[in-house]
């Protein structure tokens, strides 16, 4: 069996293509599918760049690059009109004629997209009956639309048409971002799919910097934008440092916002009690993790992130944002993680909740280590490794390429959720 994968070029990717060495970053659950796979099959990585940023990695030219036994293809972005709609239209097409002219052979082929090529997965399955795994990395805003909005379908029917399509298996993130309830209403009555959470590194050892023990410790890291809760957590930080004196807040990532950030740091005076790190090794921020006392997610699209199992595995004490019962975000977070093992804020009142919580946590910092060792027994419980996580999605896969059923549902650790 050939595994044929198609997805967009995500910026992880960007280093990589650029100086021709493998060193992806950010998309664990492609790359170390990808990797495992390539250790044993034989696979083609097609990559449809959609926007001009995307293409400019490659100078907008058709690229092809291995890496071992991976083989990478990265076909470029279409710009004919000054219409995204258009340009992504004649991508597609483009991109489509492309891959089956390669493939050639659709016989012992298994095709593994992203929903950024939801299209021409439709079209694969529909016109040469191969099977086809979409991947869904979570549940986004404009899907969510697309499952609930009759406007938004009509305005983008092909797309809707294609989430329609029987594919063989649908493998979706759990990220708190409401697959339960939108995937339901996007996907075909019958459909297949499998919810399964992201995986953990354990084997990385670090030792954690020396810490002065009078000073609790906050992090966040991500991306420095809106969807994250940024400014929110700038806003309630500063509101806390007037008082506060034995709270630093430490932030790492970067993102549109990050100038936006800092000038408010600076404006405020905020200098000495938050620091703007920005973008460090995956080897640099977990001793970030390890040398915190608190980890604050404010993700308003779903609070089981990569970040939060990380700052699970290093055994934190967390504040979460609760659910949102308008988007649905975080329905299955709260489900999942009892209410004893982390705290959570009400989304529509995150300033004034998150500024009073970090208080309570100054004013008692035992409280931070009843969370904390709580914490660390439900982790050993609740999260998988990579390892684990990937083979079991590769067992997924052989069962689709063999024409075996799958189970349909959710799983944790290899066990229905």
């Amino acid at each position: 069996m050939k595994y044929v994968f198609i997805s967009r070029m995500f910026s992880g990717m960007f280093e990589s293509i650029k100086e021709q060495q493998w060193k992806p970053a950010g998309i664990p659950t492609f790359t170390k599918l990808i990797e495992t796979l390539a250790s044993t099959k034989e696979l083609i990585w097609f990559i449809v760049c959609r926007t001009k940023e995307e293409s400019a990695v490659v100078n907008d030219e058709y690229r092809q690059i291995v890496f071992n036994n991976i083989r990478l293809i990265i076909i470029p972005y279409k710009y004919i009109l000054n219409s995204g709609k258009v340009n992504a239209s004649f991508t597609t097409i483009c991109a489509l004629y492309y891959i089956i002219k390669k493939i050639k052979n659709f016989q012992n082929t298994l095709f593994y997209t992203d929903r950024s090529n939801i299209a021409i997965a439709g079209v694969i399955k529909v016109m040469f009956a191969a099977p086809v795994v979409v991947r869904i990395l979570g549940v986004y805003p404009d899907q969510k639309k697309l499952a609930t909005s009759t406007s938004h379908k009509l305005f983008s029917l092909v797309t809707y048409i294609s989430y329609k399509i029987n594919y063989n298996l649908f493998v979706c993130t759990q990220d708190g971002s409401g697959a339960e309830f939108y995937l339901d209403r996007l996907l075909g009555r019958n459909a297949k799919k499998t919810i399964l959470l992201n995986g953990i590194d354990w084997n990385l050892k670090v030792t954690p910097p020396m810490k002065k023990p009078e000073k609790i410790i906050l992090l966040y890291v991500g991306k420095i934008i809106m969807d994250k809760g940024i400014l929110e957590l700038i806003e309630s930080f500063s509101r806390v440092a007037k008082s506060e004196r034995n709270v630093i807040l430490k932030i790492i990532g970067k993102g549109c916002l990050f100038d936006k950030v800092k000038r408010i740091i600076a404006d405020r005076g905020l200098e000495n009690s938050i620091q703007l790190i920005g973008s460090v090794s995956l080897h640099k921020v977990k001793e970030y993790y390890l040398s915190s006392d608190v980890y604050i997610s404010l993700n308003k699209l779903g609070n089981l992130s990569n970040t939060v199992l990380e700052a699970m595995a290093s055994g934190k004490c967390i504040i979460m944002l609760g659910r949102n019962k308008e988007t649905h975000a975080d329905e299955e977070t709260e489900r999942l993680v009892p209410d004893d093992i982390v705290i959570r804020l009400d989304p529509k009142n995150v300033v004034e909740e998150l500024s009073g919580k970090i208080v309570d946590l100054a004013h008692n910092p035992e409280s931070i280590k009843t969370y904390s060792n709580k914490m660390r027994v439900f982790a050993k419980q609740f999260l998988w490794t990579w390892d684990d996580r990937v083979n079991y999605e590769i067992e997924l896969l052989e069962k689709v390429a063999r024409g075996e059923p799958v189970y349909d549902g959710a799983y944790l650790k290899g066990f229905k959720a």
